[in-house]
């Protein structure tokens, strides 16, 4: 049983963002209907652009911010089509969103045109760049809001190197996170107060959050913060980034330096650091910082990477290699949390889970992406709506 068993979820939402919102909130079990117009959601042809990588007649992309949901098309311009949506609008729980205000006004959109339906739905809504300021009725995608606009390129990006551009979806995943977990307070509270609320996350506040660590001490210092360089010492030789003999890269972790001191100096063969004069306490080091990050780069770059996990392993120590994504996949913490579950038609796919899980289970990925229109018929009957409704519906335009 799922933890939203039973709630009900209208989505008209496109692209990544929003609806991978939606997913997280049909992988803990509500009901999730997906509006699209009778073309698709502009997602569905990403693939075929060449932004993504070509994985052929399986759209990685759309199942991975869609499975577990229904959908159904409708067009939204046509009267009648906007006049079936109300009754979808009377049957949800909640109504989500990545609409500009345009758009929201022109189609009967905004939190009152919702409420006017059904007073009670809870109404969420993802944009750019959040729904206050000048450029609230820009679109953003989340390499333009929250990648560049919100800092984390700046910041990533080596002073004088090559520019790092960001990886697809990197703020739509964790921008979707952020809004599924609002819907949840807001259905909170309804469950409380019996009143509904309007949940807004925008990418360019989920970036704000995401770089606090910078932000926040800028607005106190009021100077750029420092970029971190690969292989550049650090104020502890136990936190940051190095080379191995095999040429891969290893990342060292270890926030309390007195507790850490001794073991990594073991696992790494240099036990003769350990009580010498200068090197005894946390303060001492960070002061022979530069001195003592070559001692660490060096014997670090001496061994291959496997030995220096065995050897960290064997110790108290917190490390990670730099894993690829093949890696990743084959990780044996990934497989036994069930952080990647296997998609129900495809034959080798597994796609990421949701982050979130309930007493001690994965998600479990109960139905594929819907094709166009795949289930408007099904949703409508249930609704309420005869055959001859819905075939004079379809043939005026207004369903798909």
């Amino acid at each position: 049983m799922g933890v939203m068993d039973g709630v009900k979820v209208l989505e008209v939402a496109e692209h990544g963002f929003v609806p991978s919102a939606a997913a997280i909130l049909a992988d803990w079990g509500a009901d999730v209907v997906k509006v699209e117009r009778p073309t698709g959601d502009p997602l569905r042809r990403i693939m075929a652009m060449g932004f993504v990588a070509d994985t052929g007649d399986f759209n990685f992309l759309f199942e991975q911010f869609n499975r577990n949901k229904r959908g159904v098309a409708i067009d939204l311009r046509n009267p009648e089509g906007r006049a079936a949506l109300d009754r979808l609008i009377e049957w949800a729980d909640v109504f989500i969103t990545n609409f500009l205000p345009t758009a929201r006004e022109k189609l009967r959109l905004d939190p009152d045109d919702i409420w006017a339906v059904n007073p009670q739905c809870v109404y969420a809504i993802g944009s750019g760049q959040g729904l206050q300021g000048p450029d609230a009725d820009q679109g953003g995608f989340d390499a333009v809001s929250y990648w560049a606009r919100g800092g984390l390129a700046h910041m990533l990006t080596p002073r004088g190197g090559q520019l790092v551009q960001p990886r697809g979806a990197l703020g739509d995943a964790p921008g979707g996170a952020y809004l599924a977990g609002g819907v949840a307070a807001a259905l909170f509270k309804r469950e409380r107060t019996g009143e509904p609320t309007v949940v807004d996350v925008s990418l360019l506040g989920a970036a704000v959050w995401t770089l606090s660590n910078d932000l926040v001490p800028t607005t106190i210092l009021g100077v750029e913060p420092p970029r971190h360089v690969a292989g550049k010492s650090l104020s502890s030789v136990l936190v940051g980034s190095f080379r191995t003999a095999d040429e891969r890269w290893l990342s060292l972790n270890m926030l309390d330096p007195d507790r850490h001191w001794a073991p990594t100096c073991r696992a790494l063969g240099l036990e003769e650091l350990i009580d010498k004069p200068g090197y005894t306490t946390a303060a001492e080091r960070m002061q022979r910082a530069p001195e003592l990050h070559p001692i660490f780069v060096a014997r670090i770059a001496s061994l291959p990477l496997a030995e220096l996990k065995e050897r960290l392993s064997a110790h108290d120590t917190i490390f990670s290699a730099i894993a690829s994504p093949v890696e990743v996949i084959d990780d044996p913490q990934v497989h036994a949390n069930g952080y990647m579950p296997h998609h129900p038609d495809h034959p080798t796919a597994r796609l990421s889970s949701s982050p979130m899980q309930f007493d001690g289970h994965g998600l479990e990925i109960r139905r594929a992406a819907p094709n166009i229109g795949e289930h408007t018929d099904e949703v409508f009957r249930e609704l309420g709506v005869d055959d001859d409704s819905l075939a004079l519906l379809h043939e005026k335009g207004a369903l798909a």
